[in-house]
């Protein structure tokens, strides 16, 4: 099968290149796509190449990685900064937060109606420093740090309408799981309006 095939081509591979999924996402969840299924289990990155009609692919257009703090959003950050570099193109780190899902410490229900500056300078600060390291890397590109109150589903999905590419780490839920309590890369893989880079073990 085409999937298992070419996950265990990924146990060497530097990359896979898929085509878009050829079915929707809830049909993913019924009937399975290959797609789905390279992206959840490879062992290196796998880049689902997406587009719509009129979307160029210029080189003015940004690399988008979404930043949430974990393993595989580091080793997202650190491919779309290579990538960034090799098209000469500028990045967009994008952190997002929204009031039920921030930090334990920093939510209770009586902060639902009281000042939340203090914890969005503390998340800039944080995107700011996971940044630090790869900015001296790379320090040819040009880097812009975007904080968003929202879910990352749907803010990364409205930066895909201007990006060249978009990058995210992906815990491989499998599509069943993903559709109860949501997958950023899943959604990504349906719905963005551009390449996306799925970023896993490799």
């Amino acid at each position: 099968p085409p999937a298992h095939a070419l996950v265990e081509l990924s146990k060497t591979a530097r990359m896979l290149v898929l085509g878009p999924a050829a079915t929707s996402e809830m049909k993913s969840v019924v009937a399975g796509s290959d797609v789905v299924r390279v992206s959840n289990r490879a062992e290196c990155p796998v880049v689902v190449w997406r587009g719509i009609q009129g979307h160029e692919v210029s080189e003015t257009r940004p690399v988008v990685v979404g930043v949430d703090g974990s393993e595989l959003s580091d080793l997202a950050v650190a491919h779309a900064f290579e990538f960034a570099a090799f098209f000469g193109a500028p990045l967009v780190a994008v952190h997002t937060w929204a009031e039920h899902s921030t930090l334990g410490a920093w939510y209770s229900e009586e902060r639902r109606f009281t000042d939340w500056s203090d914890l969005v300078q503390h998340e800039e600060a944080w995107l700011a420093e996971s940044l630090a390291g790869w900015r001296e890397n790379y320090p040819d590109v040009e880097v812009t740090r975007c904080l968003e109150r929202g879910g990352p589903m749907k803010v990364l999905l409205e930066y895909s309408f201007g990006a060249q590419l978009i990058a995210v780490g992906s815990h491989g839920r499998n599509p069943f799981t993903a559709s109860i309590v949501g997958s950023t890369s899943q959604s990504l893989i349906h719905h963005a309006r551009c390449p996306v880079l799925i970023c896993r073990k490799g």
